[in-house]
């Protein structure tokens, strides 16, 4: 029974995505898209977590952009007499 929990361990462990992959798909939001793809069929995982945390990464950048647009367009007010 053990050797079972063993093997399952082992299986989870090959089907997450790595650290550095997820921080890479979370910064660069195409290559999470890119290992999305490369990964869908044999490791769902690997896939799935790619994916989200590209569509995160995408996101937040947008949020930022949002917020430094609206920044900078207030700075100019404020500085612009």
């Amino acid at each position: 029974m053990s050797d079972q929990n063993l093997t399952n361990q082992s299986n989870d462990s090959q089907e997450e995505l790595h650290t550095g992959l997820k921080i890479v798909s979370f910064c660069f939001p195409i290559v999470g898209a890119i290992l999305y793809f490369v990964n869908k069929e044999k490791h769902p995982k690997k896939a799935k977590s790619a994916c989200t945390l590209a569509l995160w990464g995408f996101g937040i950048g947008i949020v930022i952009n949002i917020l430094l647009t609206l920044l900078g367009g207030a700075a100019a007010l404020v500085g612009g007499n």
